[in-house]
């Protein structure tokens, strides 16, 4: 019966698991090789995995009588390390060999509890790295030179076990690795850098020609900066993974350099002051390709706003220019349509009164003169056109407006 009172969430074993997953190698031989190589797997490669190792895996150890193999997944490489009191045998670097990936980058570490070793005879005419770390008498010295594709690394020092060891050799193997596949980035970046600048400089004139450009061609302005911005999402795009992926790494290495806690040994530069000195400046090189594709990005999308705007503005004005000419024209027909108006009545009631005129004249004679009746007529005759004009104008209107709202 489970001891919990709720129930757990679906992700959590899983969690729980990343939080033990791949923990430092207990390397209880005070005198050790560790040998570590950094495989990208080849897509579509014919090529199979050992039946030793399981590539379905994140995490894997293979007992071996002289040593152990460590099979560990990342992210978009895969590890194997070599534990052991000597150098691997020539069929464990076979069977490392037989994996169908290729190098990215590799370390050799040899540790030894002696205090007293010459690095003059381990590293030859080399220019030697390293200091102290957080473990006390414990020293770290390395060329940074590739060596049949590992960098060798040399420790020196006693440790109180092999929990201990293993910890700093992971450390190291950390550092060595994403130190190298941190700068990834800097050859895409290299390549796109031409395509950017071009695109700068097109963003740039555009945004020029935004201040002299005419109603008529702000339209095909827009276009061409769509066309820049698409294709500044489209190198985004294209650069986005790798460059994020570099600074999660250089992340990663500084904060390895952060834990050996160095400590300088007379005038001999530091791990930390090597790679910081080399790798700094070109994660700046990758950081800025960034940030200038970013600015470009915004410098377009700022452009096209502004063309938009521009464009409403120059609409509305038209629009305003548009009404006012309706308005003059709508001021030219009521007056018109007044002075029809005024002519309609004064035709329709000159036959009005000379139809009367002419009736009268058939009539018999009144006690009250044609005359005098023809005169009394002509208000009358006056103000009934004057209403049935009016009546049949408004009628007219009311068809206008309703034909309108049907089509509306």
């Amino acid at each position: 019966m489970s001891s919990g009172i709720f129930q757990q969430h679906q992700d959590r074993a899983a969690i729980d698991a990343e939080f033990h997953s791949r923990p430092p190698l207990d390397i209880d031989f005070s005198e050790a090789q560790v040998w570590c190589w950094a495989l990208q797997e080849i897509e579509g490669s014919s090529g199979t995995w050992s039946e030793e190792f399981n590539p379905a895996e994140r995490h894997q150890i293979i007992q071996r009588n002289d040593g152990i193999i460590r099979f560990e997944r990342h992210t978009e490489f895969v590890s194997i390390t070599y534990v052991g009191q000597t150098a691997p045998a020539s069929e464990i670097l076979d069977l490392i060999r037989s994996a169908p990936a290729r190098q990215l980058s590799g370390i050799k570490i040899t540790l030894s509890q002696k205090s007293n070793v010459d690095m003059a005879t381990q590293f030859p005419e080399q220019r030697l790295f390293g200091g102290g770390t957080f473990f006390d008498g414990v020293v770290v010295t390395t060329s940074f030179r590739n060596s049949d594709g590992l960098v060798p690394y040399y420790v020196t020092g006693g440790f109180d076990d092999g929990f201990g060891r293993g910890r700093l050799v992971k450390r190291l193997i950390d550092l060595e690795i994403y130190r190298s596949i941190s700068l990834l980035a800097l050859p895409v970046v290299r390549m796109a850098s031409d395509s950017l600048r071009e695109l700068e400089g097109r963003a740039e004139a555009a945004v020029l020609d935004l201040s002299i450009v005419t109603r008529e061609d702000l339209g095909g302005a827009i276009d061409s900066l769509a066309i820049i911005l698409a294709e500044v999402g489209s190198l985004q795009s294209k650069t986005r993974y790798r460059i994020a992926a570099s600074n999660a790494y250089y992340n990663i290495v500084r904060s390895r350099l952060d834990s050996l806690g160095e400590v300088p040994i007379g005038q001999r530069q530091t791990l930390g002051g090597f790679i910081e000195h080399r790798l700094a400046p070109a994660m700046g090189t990758i950081q800025a390709f960034d940030r200038r594709l970013e600015q470009t990005s915004l410098t377009v999308r700022s452009a096209m706003e502004l063309a938009r705007t521009q464009l409403d503005q120059m609409s509305q004005a038209q629009n305003q220019k548009l009404l006012s000419s309706m308005e003059h024209r709508t001021r030219q027909q009521v007056h018109l349509s007044q002075a029809v108006e005024g002519l309609s009545v004064a035709a329709i009631s000159y036959y009005g009164i000379g139809l009367v005129s002419y009736v009268l004249k058939g009539l018999p004679d009144f006690t009250i003169s044609d005359s005098l009746l023809v005169t009394l007529s002509v208000p009358v005759i006056i103000t009934l056109s004057f209403i049935l004009t009016r009546r049949a104008r408004r009628r007219v209107l009311d068809l206008t407006v309703q034909n309108r709202t049907e089509r509306d």
